[in-house]
């Protein structure tokens, strides 16, 4: 009988380490942002970030730094936030996919320019 419970020991430790390593990164949310201007065939796509919830605010600052390098009437979008990276990837890229195809000319924003650093 210990011996049966001395096994199992390691495999409840094994899931109790697993377990709590994906609810310490289950904190994290994702998201990336799409930006168009009206009357034009531009469109922005960021990368895939790390992101709180308030997405709002984030198609704002989106639309801001893209207006300081010279592009007006932009519409921004950024997908609520989820913890799902791999989701959100995917969506980043069917949004690419679907823009290339409608005859955008897309424009990559790296890390490094958006979302701004506090």
């Amino acid at each position: 009988m210990e011996i049966a419970v001395a096994g199992r020991r390691p495999i409840a430790l094994t899931l109790l380490a697993f377990v709590g390593a994906s609810s310490a990164s289950a904190g994290e949310r994702w998201t990336y942002c799409v930006a168009s201007m009206l009357g034009a065939k531009d469109v922005w796509i960021t990368e895939v970030f790390p992101a709180g919830v308030d997405r709002e605010r984030l198609e704002t600052e989106f639309k801001d730094v893209l207006a300081r390098q010279g592009s007006s009437r932009i519409v921004a979008q950024c997908p609520q936030p989820d913890a799902d990276k791999t989701s959100v990837v995917n969506a980043q890229t069917a949004a690419e996919e679907f823009n290339r195809k409608l005859g955008g000319l897309l424009h990559a924003v790296s890390a490094q320019d958006f979302p701004p650093r506090r």
